[in-house]
């Protein structure tokens, strides 16, 4: 019936939103190991040599970085913010709220 239906369907989500996150987690491994081989390359960079995938992975992590680290300001000049003004009003919550960019599946 219409509960098999939908169980069926939140169960493909589920799986497909899984495989996504093993995915970036991967890529975000392979990264952080390429900037390894990269520090600890024993010839300096002259001699370093890397596979396409693993110029792609960095980039993907310094990305992910990036983004993080933006969202990590942002959360602190939000809560500096409020330590200068006290606590917000009801209407101020409502607005410029960092979480709502995790809520609302912004990033």
């Amino acid at each position: 019936g219409i509960n098999a239906e939908y169980g069926k369907q939140w169960y493909q989500r589920r799986v497909r939103a899984c495989d996504k996150c093993r995915l970036w987690g991967k890529i975000q491994i392979r990264g952080l190991g390429t900037a390894l081989k990269i520090l600890f390359s024993a010839g300096g960079p002259e001699n370093l040599s890397l596979e396409r995938g693993e110029v792609v992975t960095i980039f993907a992590a310094f990305n992910q970085l990036s983004h993080s680290l933006h969202y990590i300001k942002q959360f602190k000049d939000q809560m500096d913010y409020r330590e200068d003004v006290g606590p917000p009003e009801e209407s101020d919550r409502k607005q410029d709220n960092i979480f709502s960019t995790f809520t609302h599946g912004e990033l």
